[in-house]
């Protein structure tokens, strides 16, 4: 058996411990402060709110443990290349999969555009790595309020004002995910560090 193949099989049978596992599912259960989340305008004068890529990646680092998950690209699709007026445009569509060690895993759809550019190449190159990351983000997201779920709540985005309407007052602020609070598998690590000194 090949190296690549016996890493695949270990990967997705390592279980989580069960103190592991209560601690990713209280973190995964909390909703993102808004330091996490950032706004880009939308439709109608609306803003869109949103969790960036690297952010989400040093999220699920920091909760599932850098060696706890795995992204795959399992299919991508040019949609269309339309060349005018010597500019590019291009639609790519992803679907990523995301799969932590014990073999639980998410898979969802993610697209990407790239418009204007005078380069092909540098045009598709965009539209693919906006694909990836997008559905990257979008398989997260399924696995809790913690990996961008929460983005999906109105009530909730009023709360933290980042929907433009006046903010609701129903969260739990013992759910709110800050970015001082240690979280996931990384304050298990700091917890036994400590009582093993």
């Amino acid at each position: 058996m090949d190296l690549e193949k016996l890493q695949h099989v270990t990967f997705n049978k390592v279980e989580f411990t069960a103190d592991e596992q209560a601690a990713v599912q209280k973190v995964l259960r909390q909703k993102l402060g808004p330091s996490f989340i950032s706004q880009r305008p939308g439709g109608g004068g609306q803003k869109i709110a949103y969790i960036e890529g690297w952010r989400v990646i040093s999220l699920a680092n920091e909760i599932f443990g850098f060696n706890g998950w795995a992204h795959s690209v399992t299919n991508q699709t040019i949609d269309f290349v339309d060349h005018h007026n010597g500019k590019f445009y291009v639609g790519i569509s992803a679907r990523v999969k995301v799969q932590l060690k014990d073999g639980v895993y998410h898979e969802d759809i993610g697209y990407g555009v790239s418009e204007g550019m005078k380069s092909k190449a540098l045009s598709i190159e965009k539209a693919r790595k906006e694909a990836v990351t997008d559905g990257l983000k979008r398989a997260l997201k399924s696995f809790g309020n913690a990996m961008g779920n929460c983005l999906s709540n109105k009530d909730y985005l009023r709360y933290i004002g980042k929907a433009p309407v006046p903010r609701a007052h129903n969260v739990d602020e013992n759910e709110v995910l800050k970015e001082e609070m240690p979280s996931g598998l990384a304050q298990l690590r700091r917890k036994a560090l400590e009582e093993s000194k």
